[in-house]
């Protein structure tokens, strides 16, 4: 009977475990869902802008203007001596190795600016790359966590002035992004992505235009405000997408535990079962040794006396 007890609370306790694996695995499903909707329009928007911003790099190119004269995203610095590198993780876990890559491949990018004789200024977003690195002795100028309604504006916005004012006061030389790139929800990539100073790839965007522009208020103001934007939709882009690997990360972790729990139970009620007609075989066999004693007793009762 013992035995019957504790398997009973095994069973519930692995029914508990099971509802609470099977909602997490709706609820990720759902964000990631909504996630990968923002995504994919952000997406065109930032090949709308990128395409603009090369047009008129190739203009002026053409003008013999230099890039850091523009604006000072554009700017490279001769000598690196200060990184930052934002580091983009969950707040918790049971996601797989979604936290873990992304503190890994950050960790090696670390270590290869030390030995190049560069320091490191961490921003982490996420506990659990704010603890991963804290262990490690980092420089954390700025650590904050994951709202549940998922990537706002305001948190944007906020990183964005806080990156903008390193780069441009000139305590870091460069800024860098470890994120981790969505593809499916089995199939995700960390990456690392330099946001400042501004690279922009040509990929065929870079021809010199035919038309003739016309610029109000002027090249340079218009130039520096679409650098502007370009670098905020990129951070945008980089969060989105770590967002959605987290969820999608989480979505199949979750479902694979819910499978598990579900063999367990099928594994516990046979055993279940099993022990109970055992148990009922016994009691069985007891009523009828007693049965049969009671018998044997009414019909010799001289003996009995």
């Amino acid at each position: 009977m013992q035995k019957l007890l504790e398997l009973v609370q095994r069973i519930n306790s692995v029914q508990n475990i099971e509802t609470i694996t099977r909602t997490l695995a709706t609820v990720s499903a759902a964000k990631l869902s909504w996630s990968r909707r923002r995504a994919a329009g952000l997406r065109e928007y930032t090949r709308k802008i990128e395409k603009i911003l090369c047009t008129q790099q190739a203009y002026r190119e053409g003008s013999g203007m230099r890039a850091g004269s523009l604006s000072p995203l554009l700017r490279e610095r001769q000598t690196v001596r200060t990184i930052a590198l934002l580091v983009l993780t969950a707040d918790r876990g049971m996601c797989g190795s979604y936290n873990l890559a992304a503190c890994r491949l950050a960790l090696d990018f670390w270590t290869k600016a030390k030995k190049a004789g560069q320091n490191a200024l961490f921003l982490v977003k996420g506990g659990k790359g704010e603890r991963y690195f804290r262990k490690r002795g980092a420089v954390i100028a700025h650590a904050e966590g994951w709202r549940r309604e998922g990537v706002r504006p305001e948190e944007v916005e906020k990183l964005l002035s806080l990156l903008l004012e390193l780069f441009v006061s000139g305590a870091v030389d460069e800024v860098y992004a470890v994120y981790t790139q969505f593809y499916s929800p089995i199939r995700r990539l960390p990456k690392i992505k330099r946001l400042l100073p501004v690279i922009l790839e040509q990929n065929g965007h870079g021809r010199v235009p035919t038309e003739k522009w016309y610029y109000e208020p002027s090249f340079r103001e218009i130039i520096d405000e679409l650098l502007d934007i370009h670098v905020r939709v990129q951070l945008y882009d980089v969060l989105l997408e770590s967002y959605a690997s987290e969820q999608g990360a989480r979505m199949i972790t979750m479902e694979e535990a819910t499978e598990r729990a579900d063999k367990t139970l099928g594994e516990y009620r046979m055993l279940y079962n099993r022990l109970r007609r055992e148990s009922i075989t016994i009691d069985l066999l007891g009523v009828l040794f007693a049965s049969k004693v009671v018998e044997e007793g009414k019909t010799t009762p001289g003996e009995l006396a």
